[in-house]
């Protein structure tokens, strides 16, 4: 019942949220195009071509990435995710989808899926407020599911043209299903035993920083703080993204996943996963995809 009542909280703050920006005010035009901008870290070309670009309210990312290993023992791994962000007036709304799969022979030994969505309305050039909504389900973490809403401020202090370095600090709610694993030689799961489910109110902090290092080169480090009397889940995505042509980028990652107190039998507080994808980006000189969050950490979606 708990479980449904936050996937409805989450559908509602979007819905209000659309709602509100229907009635609210628009910032003027010379405020969100600068703000927008920033937020994705473009460079001064990008800005400058701007004028010349429809003035679009979508944008839209994917990437994906694969690599197989064959020989004694036959190892495969992917990793997926799509993101998408709409303007609607002072409303920023952002959502998207991840999963990572990995496998040793016959065994499993990754398996993680998300989902997050996100709706921030802007008070001013550098303040906004946020809502957001999460869901992760990893099948290795010693936590079957991991769901949380939260809402809170943010503050740019840094919002150049090339340059973001953005916080966010809220508070929320969070609801987790522990599990204590058994484990093979190869890291697969060989037997899975359900705990009580946890609820906790949570303080969620986190910090955004992208910075262009030339107008094809881009550096990203999102870091999220879960703070919960049963534990403190910390997520850190570092990045760095190569722009191919006008929509394909190469983007070199490494997510850390730390859980202070992980169910008995996960030995492990630090998961390490580095990716190597192709990105797709339907990009909108006035709207990043991820320009709503400045800490919406996906999982797997890096950068």
């Amino acid at each position: 019942m708990v479980k449904k009542s936050i996937a409805a909280v989450g559908v509602a703050v979007m819905i209000l949220g659309s709602a509100q920006a229907a009635d609210s005010p628009t910032v003027s035009a010379a405020a969100p195009a600068k703000s927008q901008a920033t937020d994705s870290g473009s460079t001064g070309s990008e800005a400058a071509a701007s004028p010349e670009a429809p003035a679009g309210t979508w944008a839209a990312q994917g990437q994906a990435g694969l690599i197989m290993t064959s020989g004694d023992t036959t190892t495969k791994s992917g990793n997926a995710s799509f993101d998408v962000a709409h303007l609607v007036g002072r409303w920023t709304l952002s959502g998207g989808l991840g999963a990572l799969y990995a496998s040793t022979g016959h065994y499993t030994t990754q398996q993680d899926t998300n989902a997050h969505a996100q709706a921030d309305l802007a008070l001013s050039p550098r303040t906004f407020w946020f809502s957001n909504v999460r869901y992760d389900r990893n099948l290795f973490t010693g936590f079957a599911y991991q769901e949380s809403v939260a809402s809170g401020g943010g503050f740019k202090f840094i919002d150049t043209p090339s340059t973001l370095l953005a916080g966010e600090l809220g508070v929320g709610y969070r609801r987790e299903e522990p599990e204590i694993l058994t484990t093979g030689l190869l890291g697969n799961v060989t037997s899975r035993t359900t705990q009580p489910v946890v609820n906790d109110a949570v303080l969620e902090a986190g910090v955004n920083y992208s910075h262009s290092i030339t107008h094809l080169t881009k550096v990203v480090n999102t870091l999220l703080v879960q703070y919960g009397a049963s534990d403190t889940t910390t997520t850190d995505n570092l990045s760095l993204q190569v722009q191919v042509d006008a929509t394909l980028s190469l983007a070199v990652g490494m997510q850390l996943v730390n859980n202070t107190s992980p169910p008995p039998g996960s030995a492990r507080h630090t998961d390490t996963v580095m990716t190597v994808n192709l990105v797709y980006a339907l990009k909108n000189p006035k709207l990043s995809v991820l320009a709503g969050t400045p800490v919406t950490v996906n999982g797997f979606n890096l950068p």
